[in-house]
């Protein structure tokens, strides 16, 4: 993205389930800490150093029945929301050992991000996010309590970037979430994923696989993280729209050159007011599947390229806020026109904070 301005993510796709990292539940005796070990010497490897680097910064984050991790970022910890629901404290054990009661000041289902307030040992410093996502294949390690078992490490890289990640508590996609094959098992969601440098470049949300996990973008954490620590809350841009993504069978139904961009199925009634996006207007049958037609084919908004559901969420969670009204690209009936786009804020998901 071009723009690194205070602007503020869409609908989620069927795929991956949010959450499968989870947290670890029931309650048990956590291990004893493991001693923080010597400043790295010369005859140590790279992920000793990086280890050494960052893990007094992590913590194991206990809430409810549920566990996970967290780490210390500008003066408070940061951790998922699913790992502390819809509990008010939470219990924090830090690498020394000690135990602090921890407030939960402030959650973000919809980035599934929450800030924890406590006593921070002096020796866990803050940690810092990168400021830009690295290239697939940059070397990182997933830090945390895998299964409560505290500070462990695993090793892997970035193996992929911009993947909209969809989150079943809220109906939306997390946006822009950063793929790794470094393990991520129950318990670390909440704990940092960490360049070879120390910098966080994902807070951990879920696993998928042996070789597949998602964590939280930086670029987004950077941009709701300041607000829910000053505010406690964040305000997500809305289209308010309904939407397929565009494949081949979607193109040749609505009569398109190429297989790009969203197609608006229809807008909401929560929709704000002033946007010119058209839903569609019927039905057509392609190769025995229904496939809706007529509606806007978006494939440009705010001078970004839309080529996919997961352009769309991380255009607007990191480019765009409330209130904005924005140039737009749509084919219509078959020819390309310039709108103008209204920007909302998400509504509260029912039933969850």
């Amino acid at each position: 993205m071009s723009r690194q301005t205070r602007r503020r993510f869409l609908t989620g796709a069927a795929g991956l389930a949010a959450g499968l990292a989870g947290c670890a539940t029931g309650v048990r005796d956590t291990p004893d800490p493991v001693p923080p070990a010597e400043t790295a010497d010369e005859t140590d490897s790279r992920y000793t150093a990086a280890f050494d680097r960052t893990i007094e910064s992590v913590a194991f984050v206990g809430a409810g029945d549920g566990s996970g991790s967290g780490f210390v970022h500008d003066g408070v910890v940061v951790t998922n929301q699913h790992v502390v629901g819809d509990a008010e404290t939470a219990d924090i054990r830090f690498e020394n050992g000690e135990w602090r009661s921890a407030g939960v000041t402030a959650t973000d289902v919809y980035a599934d991000l929450a800030v924890l307030s406590t006593d921070v040992p002096e020796y866990a410093r803050p940690l810092s996010f990168v400021d830009s996502v690295p290239p697939v294949g940059t070397e990182v390690l997933a830090l945390g309590s895998p299964f409560g078992l505290e500070s462990s490490v695993s090793s892997g890289i970035i193996s992929g970037r911009n993947r909209s990640l969809p989150n079943e508590q809220t109906g939306f996609s997390i946006p822009n979430t950063v793929q790794t094959d470094a393990g991520l098992d129950p318990g670390n969601s909440g704990g940092p994923l960490v360049t070879m440098e120390g910098q966080v470049t994902g807070v951990a949300v879920a696993g998928a696989g042996t070789s597949v996990g998602f964590a939280v973008s930086p670029l987004l954490a950077r941009r709701v993280l300041p607000e829910l620590i000053e505010t406690g809350n964040y305000d997500h841009p809305f289209l308010g729209i309904r939407l397929i993504e565009v494949t081949p069978t979607v193109a040749e139904a609505n009569g398109l050159d190429e297989p790009r961009g969203i197609l608006v199925v229809e807008t909401t009634e929560s929709a704000p007011t002033g946007t010119e996006l058209r839903g569609i207007s019927g039905e057509r049958t392609v190769g025995g599947q229904t496939v809706p037609v007529g509606g806007d084919v978006l494939v440009e908004l705010d001078g970004e390229s839309i080529d996919s559901n997961a352009d769309l969420g991380t255009t607007l969670a990191l480019e765009l806020s409330p209130g904005d009204r924005v140039p737009a690209t749509v084919i219509r009936d078959g020819e390309r026109r310039e709108i103008t786009v209204a920007i909302g804020a998400r509504p509260d998901p029912r039933g969850v904070r």
